[in-house]
């Protein structure tokens, strides 16, 4: 973001990369990127509460290699809560859905960048769907976005 405003929104898939590489990927990934953009800040959701062991490590594991590369960088790192982030939609119990609307609203950015469709590859034999229909979204550029402008809300801009 800069003066509260998104520049540019991506998504990097690492589900296909073994613990531990899929570290690697992502400490080498986050280092080049923030040396080719040379952020003044890096703003890192708080892990707080996890589904599971594996939800544990593969959290734990990103935020740390994220962390890392700004602290090599010399990049400052800020943290928000989830609890906070979902406080600026206005509602402290918003789903990823809600928020990626309010992020929509708020940016006009086209909805399938923030919440990105994952299509089915094929018609299901009963009919329940068919080849091209959404499956799901990926909330992650939905959820960047707004931890940023989160921060930017409640740190920057000094608005609870």
């Amino acid at each position: 973001m800069q003066n509260g405003k998104p520049i540019e929104l991506g998504l990097r898939d690492y589900s296909k990369i073994k613990m531990p590489d899929v570290l690697d990927a992502i400490y080498q990934d986050t280092f080049r990127m923030m040396e080719q953009e040379q952020p003044g800040m890096v703003i890192l959701e708080r892990p707080v509460h996890f589904k599971n062991a594996s939800s544990v490590l593969a959290l734990v594991g990103a935020y740390s290699m994220v962390t890392l590369a700004a602290l090599h960088l010399g990049v400052q790192i800020g943290e928000i809560r989830p609890s906070e982030l979902k406080m600026q939609t206005g509602k402290g119990n918003a789903d990823k859905e809600t928020v990626a609307v309010e992020m929509q609203m708020l940016f006009g950015i086209d909805y399938d960048e923030l919440a990105i469709p994952v299509l089915y590859k094929k018609d299901d034999p009963r009919g329940k769907y068919k080849k091209g229909d959404v499956q799901q979204r990926l909330f992650d550029p939905s959820d960047a976005l707004a931890l940023c402008w989160a921060y930017h809300q409640k740190y920057i801009r000094g608005v609870a």
